[in-house]
C-alpha cells in the first residue's frame, strides 16, 4: 500500500512524525543519520571519571558516557520527531540498538568538529527553520503543533535544538565538500551510459485497495468483488483504511518504491482490472485491485542531464564527507558496550528504520 497513504487505520496522532523536513534542504539527515543529534537534548551527560565504562553505559565518546537510558530517551525523541520506529523482531531490534548507538556516537563526534570549526547557527536562523516547518507540516497553525508537541512528550527548546544542530551540521558538510570538483557534461554523458538501465521512467500501476481486519474478512470481501459488487461501493462500506475510503479505496497511481514491498509484488504481479490479495501488511488484511498499467519508458539524456549531474555532484560529495566522517570517528575511539557496538564502528551510519 501507499506508504505516503495508507496506513491510517490507527490514531493519526498517534501515527503522524511531528516534523518532516523538507527534502531540498535536509537530505543529507536521511542520507547521514544527522537527524538523530539533538533528539536527547536537555538531558545531563555524564563526564567518564574512569577508564572502564560505567555498568549502564551504552557508550563513550572521548570524555563523555552517554547512558542506556539517555539513548533510549534520544530513540523516543527521534521516533516522536520523524517516526522512526524500534522493530518487533528480536534480532532487528539488536541491530537498530546498534545502529542508534553509532548514530548518537556520530552525533557527539559532528558537535565537537563544528566546535571545532567555529560553526555557530543564530538562533534567528533556528527559529526561522522551526517556523517554516510548523507552516509546512501544521495548515491548521501553531496551535497545532503546539497541541502535538505536549502529546509526543517533547518542548518547543528540545525541538528547536535538534533543528539548530541540523543547521549545524549542514554547514559542516558544506564547508567538508566545498572543493568537490563540479560535474561536468563528460561526466554527466558517461554516467548515463554506464546507467542506462536506470534511466527509465518506471512503470505505475493505479490501484484500488480495502483494507479489513482478518483473513476471513478479506476472503470475503474478494468473493463480494468477483461476484461482480462495485469495488468502490464495498470499499466505502467495509474499508477501515480513513485516507482512502470515502474515494472508493483509490490509491492512485504509484511506482513499485512508494509501495509496501509484500503489497507492490502482488500489485505488480497481476495484469490489469484484475484482483489480488488476501494480503497481509503491518496494517491488516487488504484486498486490491490495478485498474491500469503504465509501462516504463527509456529517458533521453536530455531528459535527465539535469538530475542526473545533482546526482553526481550529491554522491561525490557524499563520498568526501564519508571519508572525512571516517576519520574523525577512527580518531575519536568510541568505546561501547557489548550490547551496543556496531560491527563496523568506525564506518560513517546508515538511516534508523523509519
Amino acid at each position: 500500500m501507499l506508504r505516503t497513504a495508507m496506513g491510517r487505520t490507527r490514531s493519526w496522532l498517534r501515527e503522524r512524525p511531528l516534523l518532516v523536513p523538507r527534502p531540498g534542504r535536509a537530505w543529507y539527515v536521511s542520507a547521514l543519520m544527522l537527524a538523530l543529534l539533538a533528539a536527547g537534548a536537555g538531558t545531563q551527560i555524564a563526564v567518564a571519571e574512569i577508564t572502564a565504562l560505567p555498568a549502564d553505559a551504552a557508550l563513550r565518546v572521548e570524555d563523555t558516557v552517554i547512558t542506556e537510558q539517555q539513548l533510549a530517551d534520544r530513540v523516543q525523541a527521534f521516533k516522536a520527531l520523524y517516526g522512526v520506529q524500534r522493530p518487533d523482531d528480536p534480532a532487528a531490534v539488536e541491530r537498530f540498538d546498534r545502529d542508534a548507538a553509532k548514530a548518537v556516537a556520530v552525533s557527539e563526534i559532528l558537535e565537537r568538529a563544528a566546535q571545532d570549526e567555529g560553526i555557530v547557527i543564530p538562533e534567528k536562523a533556528t527559529q526561522d527553520e522551526l517556523d517554516r516547518l510548523v507552516a509546512d507540516a501544521y495548515p491548521a497553525g501553531r496551535d497545532d503543533f503546539i497541541t502535538r508537541l505536549g502529546q509526543v512528550g517533547l518542548s518547543e527548546p528540545e525541538v528547536l535544538a535538534e533543528i539548530r544542530r541540523q543547521l549545524t551540521n549542514s554547514r559542516l558538510f558544506d564547508q567538508v565538500t566545498r572543493d568537490v570538483p563540479e560535474t561536468t557534461d563528460a561526466d554527466v554523458q558517461q554516467a548515463y551510459d554506464a546507467r542506462r538501465d536506470e534511466m527509465v521512467d518506471p512503470e505505475k500501476r493505479h490501484v484500488r485497495n480495502i483494507v479489513v481486519g482478518s483473513e476471513a474478512e478479506a476472503r470475503q470481501t474478494l468473493d463480494r468483488l468477483n461476484t461482480g459488487e462495485d469495488f468502490a461501493a464495498v470499499a466505502r462500506d467495509v474499508s477501515l483504511d480513513r485516507s482512502t475510503k470515502d474515494k472508493g479505496g483509490d490509491l492512485g497511481t504509484a511506482v513499485r518504491e512508494q509501495l509496501d514491498p509484500r503489497y507492490a509484488d502482488e500489485a505488480f504481479r497481476v495484469s490489469p482490472n484484475s484482483f489480488f490479495g488476501p494480503l497481509e501488511t503491518q496494517h491488516g488484511w487488504n484486498v486490491g485491485q490495478v485498474l491500469a498499467v503504465t509501462p516504463a519508458v527509456p529517458l533521453s539524456l536530455d531528459q535527465v542531464r539535469d538530475p542526473l549531474r545533482q546526482k553526481l555532484t550529491a554522491e561525490r560529495k557524499l563520498d568526501r564527507w564519508n571519508a572525512w566522517l571516517g576519520g574523525r570517528i577512527q580518531a575519536a575511539g568510541v568505546e561501547y558496550a557489548p550490547h551496543y557496538r556496531p560491527a563496523d564502528p568506525d564506518v560513517p551510519p546508515v538511516d534508523l528504520p523509519r
